[in-house]
């Protein structure tokens, strides 16, 4: 926990679940004792950076996609850009408006597609990362999707 300085486990979690309930998701696995186990396996076990850990916990606990606090330790873009809280506490992607409708409506797509949404999310990222393109939640939602239209091979 050294790794992480000096980090108030209470005031994390007490964000997280009003971020949760915010979102009117279920908040119970967001402890403080539980954040403290989730924040240094990825840190300890999965070499994440400790410096992002705190911002990239509020980022997925703020993600209504996330069921779990575990997540944490999962690649994702919530390691690749630091947190405005109050961006996240109003769920919003960073964008406009017409950005807001367009990521909702892609993941919606993308939830509709009986489970493979986290394997095309992923593809998605890889290929965003390979090509040194911002990955955020709206340019992995629009490649996902394109992936998702491209003719079976």
């Amino acid at each position: 926990m050294a790794r992480l300085g000096p980090v108030d486990l209470e005031e994390v979690a007490e964000q997280c679940r009003r971020l949760r309930q915010d979102l009117g998701l279920p908040a119970r696995l967001w402890t403080a004792d539980h954040l403290g186990q989730v924040l240094l396996a990825a840190v300890r076990d999965h070499d994440r950076p400790a410096d992002a850990a705190v911002p990239a916990l509020l980022a997925i606990a703020a993600d209504p996609a996330t069921r779990s606090p575990a997540r944490l330790s999962c690649p994702g873009p919530w390691w690749d850009t630091p947190v405005n809280t109050q961006a996240a506490n109003a769920d919003q992607p960073g964008g406009d408006e017409g950005e807001t409708s367009e990521l909702e409506s892609l993941e919606q797509r993308l939830a509709e597609t009986d489970g493979a949404r986290v394997a095309l999310q992923r593809r998605a990222r890889d290929l965003l990362l390979g090509e040194g393109r911002p990955v955020t939640r709206l340019t992995v939602a629009r490649r996902a999707v394109q992936l998702l239209d491209e003719p079976s091979r």
